[in-house]
């Protein structure tokens, strides 16, 4: 089986992405297509903390392309799409589009949840989506997310083999 995999960017177009051409696809073994999504995620990612957030949109919006190209992608949520929501969702909140932030953002944390994914990656997810809603004046909600974030990491935080990782997201919920 094989999996349909951008191979060069997408565009964005009054606010939402076109999906890449036809000819702008290729195709690759399903083994390789988990590796193509992670490099393009960690790439996207490398390419949003230089500040270069036209080749960030592209490899992450590329990473999305090629999970949504997978058979069954929409009926099921996979751990890979769950980061490639939480990376557009970080893309989005740096380039001030908070309302597509907290939409990807939602999907991130309604699919960790659904995979059981760690509590440290959920309580991050939960301070991100607080960091948006505080922006836009919504501080109640807000509120609810940061407690949420340090809930699920202070017991783990205040372990003695606690790692610094787990330590800064408690930190942060505070």
């Amino acid at each position: 089986m094989t999996a349909a995999v951008a191979s060069a960017p997408s565009h964005e177009y009054r606010g939402s992405a076109m999906p890449p051409s036809p000819r702008l696809v290729r195709s690759v073994d399903e083994g390789d297509s988990e590796q193509v999504v992670q490099r393009c995620n960690k790439d996207g990612m490398d390419f949003l903390r230089k500040g270069q957030y036209k080749q960030a949109f592209d490899q992450l919006k590329c990473a999305e392309a090629a999970l949504q190209a997978k058979p069954g992608a929409e009926d099921e949520p996979s751990r890979l799409m769950a980061t490639t929501c939480n990376n557009l969702g970080c893309y989005y909140k740096k380039v001030g589009k908070l309302h597509a932030a907290l939409s990807y953002l939602r999907k991130a944390l309604k699919m960790e949840v659904a995979l059981q994914t760690d509590d440290v990656t959920v309580a991050g997810t939960h301070l991100n989506i607080c960091a948006i809603l505080s922006k836009l004046d919504k501080h109640d909600k807000a509120v609810q997310h940061a407690l949420g974030a340090l809930e699920l990491v202070s017991a783990r935080a205040s372990a003695p083999e606690a790692s610094q990782e787990e330590c800064a997201v408690l930190a942060i919920a505070y």
